[in-house]
């Protein structure tokens, strides 16, 4: 999936991709309708992906709108900024993604300070045709929009699919692991190795804290019990 950020910076949806009905009947409405979560301000709009400007200029009920054609892994897609209070760039100059391109506005067919915002897949057109759903590309909830380095709706897409198959794997191997120590029977320290454990403690060598379990204890005394100068230090009484 192609890496687009969000224009607006924790942007608030107030009008999502698809049918709707504002008070002018039903439509189709062929992007996402963006506010800032703070009222008020000269809110920035960003280039959502890096790309080449292709119209900077009043278009009908879009208002001052700007185009950025984007070229990315080999496909062709391009974007919408539509109602801008003004634009900061011009027809045929370069933006890297998160660039700032102009301030939301409500200019053209608007009822409220906004950014209407499209992605189309492939050029735009009259009649929006290759209109997507913005929001399969995007997250509302953005970071740094200047340095372009949020995380993506594919990102994070991504992200919790290779949770989900994490969390798999690690399931099945609790289960691996439960059912092993299921089938291991219990088994308690012979004599002589609780006997050295206690003779560990007298002597310093442990506080009796660690290691305690059976397989350590073991492995310990084991060893030690096939050293002549523990065997006999420990016996020579």
């Amino acid at each position: 999936m192609a890496n687009f950020i969000c224009p607006v910076l924790n942007a608030r949806l107030t009008s999502p991709f698809g049918w709707r009905n504002i008070g002018r009947g039903k439509e189709w409405h062929q992007g996402v309708d963006l506010a800032s979560p703070i009222a008020g301000l000269k809110v920035p709009i960003y280039a959502s992906a890096s790309g080449e400007v292709v119209w900077a200029a009043p278009l009908s009920t879009y208002g001052n709108s700007v185009r950025i054609l984007h070229k990315i892994d080999g496909k062709t897609y391009e974007t919408n900024y539509a109602h801008l209070d003004h634009m900061m760039v011009s027809k045929g100059q370069l933006v890297k993604q998160g660039q700032q391109i102009g301030v939301m506005g409500n200019t053209g067919g608007s009822f409220g300070i906004h950014l209407h915002f499209e992605i189309h897949n492939g050029r735009y057109a009259v009649g929006q045709p290759n209109a997507v759903n913005p929001m399969k590309f995007i997250s509302l909830f953005n970071t740094n929009q200047e340095n372009g380095d949020e995380l993506t709706m594919s990102q994070y897409t991504e992200l919790k699919e290779m949770i989900t198959e994490l969390r798999k794997e690690n399931s099945d191997l609790k289960k691996q692991l439960e059912n092993k120590l299921d089938a291991q029977k219990v088994r308690e320290p012979l004599d002589c190795h609780k006997d050295d454990w206690k003779w560990f403690k007298a002597n310093g060598i442990t506080d009796g804290t660690n290691p305690q379990d059976y397989v350590t204890r073991e492995q310990v005394s084991t060893l030690l019990h096939n050293m002549d100068s523990f065997n006999t230090k420990k016996f020579k009484k």
